[in-house]
């Protein structure tokens, strides 16, 4: 297990991070507020590669360097800041030493990461699953066409205000198709303004629980499809079989359910805040609220984009820049 140590005083953008690189195989994340904590991690456990900030409170991320010399370790160090003119004077030229700028996508982290742990690239996907862009058009009421592609399948999901209204695929349209597209992991995901007309409806019903059938339907498919053939024994059956385990009620299933989507636009939020993508961070916190309207989380981050220009008064989102991290 190859060890990452993540300094970062944002606490948003540092669980962020951590949550991004730690979806790596093989990798294990110990984050730190500022170098202090990070000493004491450090001499815990020897990490096999440093991701700090510079302008961090108290001791500067630089002097990491010398603490590193000082307990003879030559562990490569990425500093990710976004004051780079003012600091990388200050920063020797050291092949174990990179400095890039912030914003940095997690797609970059990661492959940074891998690079420098000498691990294979990362096969390239889509940021989100159609699925996810399916979820997140529906909630804010958006119109919008999901693309799927790959050498062998094209298919497309239309939005219409927020409607989850057809599904077409090189198999033929209608629920089957949305089955058959929207749990597809190995095909590239894009997502662009519906224009015009959306066409011949073909799905019917609440996205909420036509996206519940589908999962079901392809569960069982999938299942049965996994599932090794029969073979009967020859050992007399129980008289009775084991009891089952007690269906959900409708109240849990609803709370599953809302739960699953507080999470992922939880998600969406903290992508948005790594990327500095505040009015989609906005957005998607405003999800995760009317899911949850008394998470602290939320509120906090919600009133800290407030702060900082990004929320106006009337609910909305703002444009501007983002706070220095």
């Amino acid at each position: 297990m190859a060890r990452v140590l993540l300094i970062e005083d944002e606490t948003v953008l540092r669980t962020s991070m951590a949550r991004g690189i730690a979806k790596l195989p093989g990798v294990d994340v110990s984050d730190a507020k500022d170098l202090d904590e990070a000493l004491v991690l450090l001499d815990t456990h020897r990490p096999d590669l440093v991701i700090s900030d510079i302008d961090l409170p108290g001791r500067s991320g630089i002097e990491l360097l010398g603490e590193l010399g000082r307990r003879g370790l030559s562990t490569p160090v990425i500093y990710v800041s976004a004051y780079l003119k003012a600091y990388r004077a200050q920063i020797p030229p050291h092949a174990n030493v990179e400095v890039v700028e912030k914003p940095v996508g997690l797609d970059d982290l990661r492959a940074m990461v891998r690079a420098r742990l000498g691990a294979p690239p990362e096969p390239r996907r889509a940021p989100f699953s159609a699925a996810d862009y399916l979820q997140l058009a529906c909630t804010g009421r958006h119109s919008v066409v999901i693309h799927l592609d790959r050498a062998d399948l094209h298919g497309e999901i239309v939005i219409a205000d927020g409607q989850l209204w057809s599904a077409k695929d090189d198999q033929g349209v209608g629920p089957a198709a949305l089955r058959r597209l929207v749990f597809r992991q190995d095909v590239e995901v894009h997502c662009t303004t519906l224009k015009g007309a959306p066409g011949v409806r073909d799905v019917e019903g609440p996205w909420e629980a036509v996206l519940l059938e589908s999962a079901r339907i392809f569960d069982e498919e999938l299942l049965a499809s996994t599932r090794p053939p029969k073979v009967e024994s020859a050992w007399p059956r129980p008289p009775t079989d084991p009891p089952r385990p007690p269906k959900a009620t409708p109240e849990e299933e609803a709370q599953a359910e809302n739960d699953a989507r507080f999470e992922l636009a939880w998600e969406h939020a903290l992508e948005a805040m790594l990327t500095k993508d505040y009015p989609a961070a906005v957005q998607a916190f405003r999800v995760a609220q009317s899911l949850r309207p008394d998470d602290p989380r939320v509120k906090a981050n919600l009133k800290r984009l407030g702060e900082l220009g990004h929320v106006a008064p009337g609910g909305s989102s703002e444009g501007g820049e983002g706070p220095g991290a």
